[in-house]
């Protein structure tokens, strides 16, 4: 009889549990349906929560696919920008563990760098601070290469590491940048003759369960990948030309996840290091990723207090409580990731527009609050999350408006006629610059880049965004009536 009423309080304890979580995840929803109405703009979102016991909450919202009406669901691939340093934070550490690359070891230890001819700018350089923004060097061409062209090849990129990188004029300051993992990336393939693209699918995605999650694009089923979006007015559909490919899948930004599968990931790190009750890799393993390595501020971060950086976290504190976070931002995406070591809790959101930032922020915050049981703070939210961010997007649609009202008042300070100003223009760093002149547009291309240029205000300008939502100007420099070459971010281009 004992034993009878036993199973039954126990049948019952689990069955308030079961009706607890499903409460919690009515809450999440509802809340989410609600803020994303008054976030008109926003075409979908992906949320996942977890603790170190699994997955608490992953659902989709909205759609992935605006044009063809693809719902965005808790397996849709979104891409997840700079969150990729997370991950190849954790790698490092892991073949750190493995004693196959040490992380306190100056970088001309190991290929492509020890076979550098001049080796001085890049040691007193560790593994370490490649991973937390403190190497002190940059390079000004990688980025537009690796992250938004794709138009190199290895070799390239190897002869503008060694030749083309400068000393920061702080020193080994903290500097935020994707210069750091780039050289984490040739350091691994030069040295253990495997990508980190390979080595995540065999050290982290294999392992945890991360069916859907890939730094390759291509292997990525693109019936299930969101795409980017830039709409500023419901009306109006505004989809990114700029996708993404393998060549610019990079070890700073080159990974799709979907909400799943970063559950898993976050379960991975809220319980240090296992899988449910199986430890994968020590928990000191885990803790020394988001173990502080520089201060370092984060100015546009609204829900945490930044104070540093770990080996590819960002650190700071919520409501009173450590957390380990990164942001991604690409056009088109923005994503969260967040986890409490301390309360062992994580939340990941995944947003494809640009402007998803402040739904993220409120998403997590009420995420939070409500597993953790802040019922005072849920209430507040409630009231006023929906008009905030309503607010928030009026403010933006306004400055909008204001901007392009000024930009169409804009007439053309050409010196010579338009067709003067077409041609290929070529940098032997960077590539090549075309410009073109159809039914009096000027049309510019840069490898898959491309753009329409519209007036700028001093002469021989114009005005172009290569990479949407990032304007760029363009001046021509003229001689004897001819044009002769171009400035495009701050380098030259001769005209051929």
């Amino acid at each position: 009889m004992k034993k009878l009423s036993f199973l039954f309080v126990f049948s019952l304890l689990g069955l308030i549990q079961v009706s607890a979580q499903e409460d919690k995840s009515e809450k999440l929803s509802d809340f989410i349906e609600r803020t994303l109405q008054s976030a008109s703009i926003i075409p979908g979102v992906s949320v996942a929560v977890a603790d170190a016991n699994g997955t608490l909450y992953t659902s989709g919202f909205g759609f992935a696919d605006v044009e063809n009406k693809i719902p965005a669901t808790a397996n849709t691939d979104f891409y997840i920008a700079s969150i990729t340093k997370s991950f190849n934070g954790l790698l490092a550490t892991i073949l750190a563990e493995e004693g196959r690359i040490d992380l306190n070891a100056q970088i001309t230890r190991y290929k492509p760098f020890s076979e550098f001819e001049d080796k001085e700018l890049f040691q007193n350089i560790t593994v370490m601070d490649l991973l937390s923004h403190q190497s002190g060097i940059d390079n000004k061409y990688l980025s537009f290469k690796l992250a938004y062209t794709g138009d190199y090849t290895k070799e390239e990129i190897l002869n503008l590491v060694e030749n083309d990188c400068s000393a920061n004029e702080d020193g080994k300051a903290f500097d935020y940048s994707n210069f750091g993992y780039y050289l984490l990336d040739l350091l691994l393939m030069a040295e253990l003759d495997e990508s980190w693209k390979d080595l995540l699918q065999k050290k982290i995605f294999s392992p945890l369960g991360m069916a859907n999650t890939t730094a390759y694009i291509s292997k990525a089923n693109p019936q299930n990948l969101a795409l980017p979006y830039m709409t500023i007015f419901p009306e109006k559909v505004d989809q990114v030309y700029l996708k993404k490919n393998d060549q610019t899948m990079h070890a700073a930004g080159g990974l799709v996840t979907s909400a799943n599968d970063i559950a898993r990931f976050i379960s991975f790190y809220a319980s240090k290091g296992s899988i449910g009750d199986q430890p994968l890799y020590p928990s000191s393993l885990i803790r020394q990723t988001y173990a502080q390595q520089t201060e370092a501020d984060h100015r546009i971060v609204q829900i945490f207090e930044a104070y540093g950086y770990g080996a590819g976290w960002r650190l700071g504190k919520y409501k009173g409580n450590e957390v380990a976070y990164h942001f991604g931002g690409y056009p088109g995406f923005f994503s969260h990731l967040s986890f409490l070591p301390e309360q062992q809790i994580g939340v990941a959101v995944f947003v494809n527009h640009q402007l998803g930032m402040p739904l993220a922020d409120l998403i997590a915050e009420y995420a939070y609050d409500l597993y953790l049981g802040n019922e005072e703070h849920l209430q507040v939210l409630d009231k006023t999350a929906a008009d905030k961010l309503s607010k928030m997007l009026e403010r933006y649609q306004k400055g909008f408006k204001a901007n392009e009202e000024k930009m169409s008042k804009r007439t053309w300070q050409l010196t010579l006629p338009k067709q003067a100003y077409t041609g290929t223009y070529y940098h032997e760093k960077i590539g090549s610059i075309m410009i073109s002149l159809e039914n009096e547009t000027f049309k510019v291309k840069s490898s898959r880049l491309q753009a329409e240029a519209t007036p700028f205000t001093k002469e021989d300008c114009m005005r172009i965004e290569l990479i949407p939502g990032s304007g760029k100007i363009i001046q021509f420099k003229s001689e004897g009536g001819k044009i002769e070459s171009l400035k495009f971010r701050g380098e030259i281009f001769k005209k051929l």
